[in-house]
């Protein structure tokens, strides 16, 4: 009798029989069992696994849930009862992302979007099916969030939670809306009103002194500079100056033209010599484009980037609020409420003063759907100069002139 070689004996101990594939449990069954262990089938050239061999029935129920959307060439939908807050979430944030991809969402938006889904997800818990959602669970978290928001944030933060979850019923991912009981309500317009006048009696208004902005305006450097000056003298924030192309500036005749990224609203206004001059002085120092895509705009960081983005991990970054914010705090000007967007509120507030509202909102990019409205085609030139006049003899008058 011969005795194994050396190579056979460690061939033999080191190599496993493969298991044998099972028979299919009925004639009719629609899957098949693939050699890495599990029940498969080919659809529209692909194949597709459904579970273990040791589970038959198991795949063929994801099978079956699954088949319409894979024959369809879709990517299978999660079943109503296996639709957890966290999966939720993240389809949620995917979907708003590619919004700020096309410039229909403001990275400012997508960052409370992140961090009300992020507070959703610790407050339910990540596999907490959608579907158990009850109205009795939805008023502990209005308490949670209350906790560290005041009315305003408290009643947008609200809104966030309800767009998530309606955002899940728009997707067919639920079979009825989410019902979020009486407990789940917005604040007030009472008791938005009250807290405005406790704010203001705390902190002052949500706007700049005109002495305010001039040593703003005098001790900033290029382009915050530029920045401040379009700020007050159009009402313009963060992601209006972030998106500005070069081609909506007119020097020659000192307007600019750009509809409102937020909205879309079409707007014209005159520009201060002030702002032509800063604009020109940041354009000649203005850094090269990292992205072929931002060479036309206006403002660019050191870096070569947008002041308002999102990170390579889909998170918002607004420099030019954080810039702003340094400034006033080596000046010695920072409270709450008072930030960059407060300009916009101080040229809203002063340009109130022309009695011209219709120029004014104009120029801020409000629409009003009334009648009136839908029936203007043109504002003239003469009241658009009015409006950003008065404001620049607010900001830059002297005190001489103010007594007179």
């Amino acid at each position: 009798m011969s005795t194994p070689t050396t190579a056979s004996v460690g061939l033999s101990e080191c190599t496993t029989p493969r298991a044998r594939r099972p028979e299919k449990p009925s004639p009719d069954f629609p899957l098949f069992p693939h050699q890495t262990g599990r029940w498969a089938k080919k659809i529209r050239g692909r194949l597709h696994y459904f579970g273990p061999w040791n589970d038959p029935s198991g795949a063929l129920a994801k099978y079956l849930a699954q088949r319409d959307d894979l024959h369809a060439g879709r990517k299978p939908r999660p079943p109503v009862r296996d639709l957890t807050v966290e999966h939720l979430t993240q389809r949620f944030l995917a979907s708003k992302r590619r919004y700020i991809e096309t410039g229909e969402l403001s990275p400012r938006t997508l960052r409370d979007y992140c961090a009300t889904c992020e507070q959703v997800v610790r407050h339910f818990g990540r596999q907490r099916l959608v579907s158990d959602l009850m109205p009795e669970d939805f008023e502990p978290l209005r308490a949670e969030l209350a906790r560290t928001r005041g009315p305003v944030a408290l009643g947008n933060a609200i809104q966030r939670v309800r767009t998530l979850f309606a955002y899940a019923f728009d997707q067919a991912w639920l079979e009825r809306p989410i019902r979020y009981g009486s407990g789940f309500d917005k604040p007030s317009r009472k008791t938005l009103r009250l807290h405005r006048q406790r704010q203001q009696a705390a902190h002052g208004r949500r706007m700049f002194q005109a002495t305010e902005l001039r040593m703003l305006i005098d001790t900033a450097g290029m382009p915050l500079k530029a920045m401040l000056l379009l700020a007050i003298n159009c009402g313009y924030g963060q992601s209006d100056i972030a998106q500005l192309p070069e081609s909506a500036l007119d020097f020659d005749r000192g307007w600019i033209s750009f509809p409102r990224p937020k909205t879309g609203v079409e707007r014209r206004c005159p520009l201060w010599p002030e702002t032509v001059a800063a604009l020109r002085e940041s354009l000649s120092c203005r850094p090269q484009a990292q992205c072929p895509a931002d060479r036309s705009l206006v403002f660019l960081t050191t870096f070569g980037r947008r002041w308002v983005r999102c990170t390579a991990n889909g998170h918002p970054d607004d420099a030019i609020a954080k810039l702003f914010s340094k400034r006033m705090a080596a000046l010695g000007l920072k409270r709450p409420g008072l930030n960059f967007y407060a300009l916009r509120h101080t040229f809203e507030t002063i340009a109130g003063e022309t009695r011209d509202q219709v120029a004014v909102d104009a120029i801020m990019g409000h629409a009003r759907e009334d009648m009136a409205s839908l029936y203007r085609e043109h504002i003239s030139d003469a009241r658009l100069n009015a409006v950003v006049d008065q404001v620049r003899r607010w900001v830059f008058a002297t005190p001489q002139q103010k007594a007179s």
